[in-house]
């Protein structure tokens, strides 16, 4: 098997800042004698380029970056599963102003790109997905006021159209700029995001709620967990997610170590104004004590959730184990079966939930190239899939015409 080379940037990104956006397109039926097209989507990378190419099935067989796909002289950070069945690739670039690419399928269900690479002027640190458009920012000072807030922008899936808009965050924190994580689509004409206040304020919870104008409509506060946010340098991550009935569930890593509170999760019902005082789920303690510190929707009342390798949770720290949890019942499970131990994963990717599993790109030591493995929520257990031919993995999406 020829093995390719992997660069040290590609390990660096992929293996620290990546993360994944799981959407309301995640768990879509691919639908049978109607005419619709569905493919399976890999950002593949090699080297200084990312390679992005199609396939029928994640779970056996090879794919290759060699004569296929469109090929992209860029790498990126991050892979969103929108709406309007497109995928978009950010690359996350500290204060430096972000690009972005967004792909479809075309009439013939071949891939091609929505419109050509855009550019995010001011940077971003975080990113979701909200009714049509991919959001993404970052705190700032505001251009048109000087004030202390944040500066986000939407980009229309349906047209690549880019525009930005601007959040007086004082009302939120009056001595320090609070900082985002996470864009989460309530269905209702609204989103959520975390965010966090003083440094020292950090055994306390923080969710706003805004409308499509980007105005402040409530915040939900709890004192039982500590703020949401994952966190590596400047870069922030989303921990809250939705289920399959609407409800939203905050999870907090509780990263700082001057935190009171465990890493868990509470919840907001579907459509409620307020966190529900009756649930709470201590996830450390399931854990064995470890922290953790990205979280993705798996389908149902299935999470999946990245960890820290060592019991000390800092923002530099390996993070490649992983487990599932039913917010409901309140099962743990470590993905260890059929799964590289966190010693030999070297990187990982952006994961798809999709028909009940979860497909999630490894980069080991045991392999001379990219894996994906499925994952079946109930039960833990992984199994080796599709073979990448390539340097390494951005993440998975899939696309329907």
């Amino acid at each position: 098997m020829k093995t390719f080379k992997i660069s040290v940037k590609y390990l660096l990104m992929s293996g620290v800042i990546l993360t994944a956006i799981n959407c309301k397109d995640d768990n879509v039926t691919e639908e049978t004698n109607t005419g619709v097209t569905s493919k399976f989507f890999i950002a593949a990378t090699q080297d200084a380029a990312t390679y992005f190419i199609t396939a029928d099935d994640l779970e056996s067989g090879t794919a290759t970056i060699v004569g296929q796909g469109i090929e992209v002289s860029n790498t990126f950070t991050h892979l969103v599963n929108g709406t309007n069945n497109a995928i978009t690739a950010l690359a996350y670039r500290q204060g430096d102003p972000g690009v972005g690419i967004s792909f479809k399928l075309d009439d013939n269900g071949k891939l091609a790109k929505l419109s050509n690479e855009f550019s995010l002027t001011d940077g971003y640190n975080t990113v979701g997905v909200f009714e049509n458009y991919i959001v993404a920012g970052r705190n700032a000072t505001l251009a048109s006021t000087n004030a202390t807030g944040a500066n986000f922008y939407f980009v229309d899936q349906a047209t690549g159209n880019v525009s930005s808009k601007e959040f007086d965050s004082r009302s939120l924190s009056p001595t320090t700029a609070p900082i985002f994580a996470g864009i989460l689509d309530r269905g209702n004409g609204e989103f959520l995001s975390g965010y966090t206040k003083e440094a020292t304020n950090v055994d306390s919870v923080w969710v706003a709620s805004f409308d499509k104008d980007f105005k402040l409509k409530r915040v939900y506060k709890d004192n039982r967990i500590s703020y949401s946010t994952g966190r590596y340098r400047s870069a922030r991550y989303s921990q809250i997610a939705n289920d399959a009935s609407g409800n939203t569930y905050v999870f907090s890593g509780s990263f700082e170590a001057t935190s009171t509170k465990p890493a868990g999760v509470i919840r907001i019902n579907k459509d409620a104004t307020t966190f529900d005082a009756s649930y709470y789920f201590n996830i450390q303690e399931k854990a064995g004590g470890y922290k953790f510190r990205k979280v993705w929707s798996a389908g149902g009342d299935y999470f999946l959730l990245e960890f820290y390798n060592d019991l000390v949770a800092t923002s530099l720290g390996g993070a490649t184990q992983y487990a599932i949890i039913n917010a409901v019942t309140k099962d743990f499970k470590w993905i260890t079966s059929g799964f590289p131990s966190k010693d030999q994963i070297t990187a990982t990717g952006w994961p798809l939930a999709y028909n009940g599993k979860v497909y999630l790109p490894v980069v080991s030591t045991a392999n001379s190239y990219p894996v994906v493995y499925n994952i079946d929520p109930a039960t833990g257990v992984a199994k080796a899939g599709l073979v990448i031919q390539a340097g390494g993995v951005l993440g998975l999406g899939i696309l329907q015409k």
